[in-house]
């Protein structure tokens, strides 16, 4: 029996998660980048407050990774940073003062100093704000999350999200990637319901679409954007393909098998591979081997909804791909395609083949991270505050996959082992609505009937 990696690295996701994350994610937290940008890119003046930009954002972050998503839980959690923090700060300051006042008597020892007054006292000079007691009061941490700017936190998405070094492995010279939608659903405001209707005039509750780019091998999500119900994951890959590194490969189910999402590949220098379950007309131009073919795809007459009259006139009106077949596994005697543009002869198509089949085999797929980091359901009642918190669970996300990374020879696990009953509790108490969706115990969407689980 093969082990299931993705299974095995899920695992090690809810272990780490039950753990000190914040002890952790230390090394990885981009302290600097936030200094900096505090002292060169922010546009608001900032004082010094208790919940300052690295407070709040480490209690976001602490706080993606439990169940209890409260504002009060968070509070709970701010508490033991602060003082632990606190206590780091003092010591530091303890020793420092130490040091100066043992140099100082060393040089009028030696005659070098000579000082008239009085002496200096060596006592703490720490800001009351860093030793006053946490209000258990959540208002204070609600507006700080609510203060904190968008731009900052995409930053520290963006650090997250570079691996470096770890992404090392690389497949004929290509950085893989791979690219998936789901939806999640989020709290019924008037804000929400405005853009994130399911249908007009109904009653269920706003939904939005997560679109991801996951590195494959390291594991993290690289990028991501948020839509509606009426966007396309096309219209939204649209862009994370320029965010792609030129020369990169990606990897996708069926629906991305259209002409423009060729032409934006080829247009950005990446390499595409997509299952051609549909129909689709095209030219031989060269056959290298048996279900193994250059061919030639003409623009279609009909624009897709999702992108501009103008950009579909750049297309050009045909482009070069290539078409590789072979039989399902599970019925010889059906044959399965796939188109790529990767035309290099040097590359077969055997190997084309099995890099396909390796696209979610040893991968956390991106529903699997909306359930593990808690998004089912977004907690927040505006775009702002769900922007932020969609942003905060994929760099704690990222931030544990590095850990992952780095240890990667622990991944695998025994297939003998209760990894079912590790990864699902059987006795969890399901909370459902009236429409009969389910909450988490710790969602604050409206409650239904606890009993109404058919």
């Amino acid at each position: 029996m093969t082990p299931n990696r993705s299974l095995a690295i899920s695992l090690q996701l809810k272990e780490l998660m039950r753990t000190d994350f914040l002890q952790n994610i230390d090394e990885s937290f981009p302290y600097g980048l936030i200094a900096n940008y505090q002292s060169t890119e922010s546009t608001k003046i900032k004082r010094d407050r208790m919940y300052n930009e690295e407070n709040t954002l480490l209690t976001m972050l602490a706080t993606a990774i439990q169940e209890d998503k409260s504002l009060k839980q968070s509070v709970n959690i701010f508490k033991e940073v602060f003082e632990l923090k606190g206590k780091e700060i003092k010591k530091k300051e303890a020793v420092q003062l130490q040091l100066e006042q043992a140099e100082e008597s060393r040089s009028i020892a030696a005659g070098e100093l000579r000082k008239r007054g009085r002496r200096r006292l060596y006592t703490s000079r720490l800001p009351k704000s860093k030793e006053l007691a946490v209000s258990d009061n959540t208002a204070a941490y609600a507006k700080a999350r609510a203060r904190l700017e968008n731009t900052l936190v995409n930053k520290v998405f963006e650090y997250s999200a570079d691996f470096k070094e770890l992404n090392g492995k690389k497949w004929h010279g290509m950085n893989t990637f791979i690219t998936d939608g789901t939806y999640f659903q989020m709290q019924d405001t008037e804000e929400l319901r405005k853009k994130y209707y399911v249908k007009e005039g109904d009653n269920a509750y706003p939904q939005g679409l997560l679109q991801a780019v996951l590195w494959q091998g390291s594991g993290q999500v690289y990028s991501f954007k948020i839509g509606t119900r009426h966007q396309s994951e096309l219209e939204l890959v649209r862009s994370l393909i320029e965010s792609l590194p030129e020369g990169s490969l990606l990897l996708a189910d069926d629906l991305y098998s259209t002409y423009t999402v060729f032409c934006l590949m080829q247009k950005k220098g990446c390499h595409l591979i997509v299952p051609g379950k549909r129909e689709r007309n095209y030219t031989v131009i060269k056959k290298l081997s048996k279900g193994d073919e250059i061919v030639e795809l003409r623009k279609p007459k009909n624009k897709p909804d999702w992108l501009g009259k103008e950009e579909w006139k750049q297309l050009p009106a045909k482009i070069t791909m290539r078409r590789v077949t072979f039989p399902s596994t599970s019925d010889e005697q059906q044959e399965c395609v796939q188109y790529t543009t990767l035309i290099n002869e040097e590359i077969s198509n055997t190997e084309i083949i099995l890099k396909y089949s390796t696209r979610w085999d040893i991968e956390i797929t991106i529903r699997e991270i909306k359930t593990l980091m808690g998004i089912n359901i977004a907690r927040s009642k505006t775009e702002n505050m769900v922007d932020k918190e969609i942003t905060i669970a994929l760099t704690a996300y990222n931030m544990i996959r590095k850990i992952i990374s780095k240890s990667v020879a622990k991944t695998d696990f025994s297939p003998q082992g209760n990894f079912i009953q590790e990864c699902f509790e059987i006795d969890k108490k399901l909370f459902v609505d009236k429409k009969g969706r389910v909450h988490h115990h710790w969602s604050s969407g409206r409650y239904g009937q606890a009993n109404a689980t058919n």
